[in-house]
């Protein structure tokens, strides 16, 4: 990779910032198209998010900022305009930087996790699915899965207001989907279980969800990208269960965000 004075940059902004892996991946997307851009990573804490966004809007060769944990909520109100996903979510994952230095926000994190599942011959449709976590990321996966055409969609989270926000957003949708509350342990009428909590970057973090009462055939996701194996993953393998690993959500959806920043076809 050679950077020069024409290198487009794009940043991913996030609090931690080890666990991602957006650089490598966007890097070597960049390298296959043969395109003139990099992606570095930026350790930025929520009190600083507004400083750094306003900052970053002056800068000409920048083409946007990936967001991830824990920005992609607050990070949706500095956009002048949201797309579809972003607007239900309430959320984004992605702000491209238009010519005038404004904001345009996306969400990818639903669409790319429900490719990543089709992408290995999960099947979505009419499926009962546990959700633990409805932040950024649980909120746009959660409407994905409504989009997808899920039977029923088990929510739990700790915090009831981004839990009743996310409830809120799915029961005014005029969709089929059964929405209900649940806790945070699998049952045996789930299908897919889900992890969007960032509970499992530290070895010290205690298991998020509860899978004694797993189906044996049931899928185990986790959002979580480092450590690729969680212990919930673990958990989940030595019960026999079928696991689903935090980076193909990012792998699904690198090329649609790059393509939103204009860097590739």
């Amino acid at each position: 990779m050679q950077i020069d004075g024409e290198t487009k940059i794009v940043a991913i902004l996030g609090d931690p910032i080890a666990q991602a892996k957006s650089p490598e991946l966007f890097n070597a997307l960049f390298e296959r198209h043969a395109v003139n851009a990099v992606l570095i990573p930026l350790h930025v804490p929520p009190a600083k998010l507004g400083a750094a966004l306003d900052g970053l809007r002056g800068i000409v060769n920048l083409a946007g900022v990936v967001v991830t944990v824990p920005h992609k909520m607050a990070a949706a109100a500095y956009a002048a305009v949201l797309s579809e996903a972003a607007r239900q979510t309430g959320g984004v994952n992605c702000l491209r930087r238009e010519a005038d230095g404004s904001w345009t926000g996306a969400m990818f994190d639903g669409i790319g996790f429900v490719q990543g599942l089709h992408a290995r011959k999960h099947v979505v449709r009419n499926k009962s699915v546990l959700l633990v976590g409805t932040g950024g990321a649980g909120a746009g996966v959660a409407h994905a899965l409504v989009d997808a055409g899920v039977a029923s969609l088990d929510l739990f989270d700790s915090n009831a207001e981004s839990l009743q926000r996310l409830e809120n957003a799915l029961r005014s949708r005029d969709g089929q989907t059964l929405i209900r509350r649940s806790g945070p342990f699998a049952q045996a009428t789930h299908d897919l279980i889900v992890n969007a909590t960032p509970c499992g970057m530290r070895a010290r973090d205690p298991l998020p969800i509860d899978l004694a009462g797993a189906r044996p055939d049931a899928v185990v996701a986790d959002l979580i990208m480092k450590p690729a194996q969680t212990r919930l993953l673990e958990d989940a393998e030595a019960r026999g269960l079928t696991t689903h690993l935090g980076h193909y959500l990012l792998e699904s959806s690198v090329e649609a965000i790059a393509s939103f920043l204009r860097l590739i076809p």
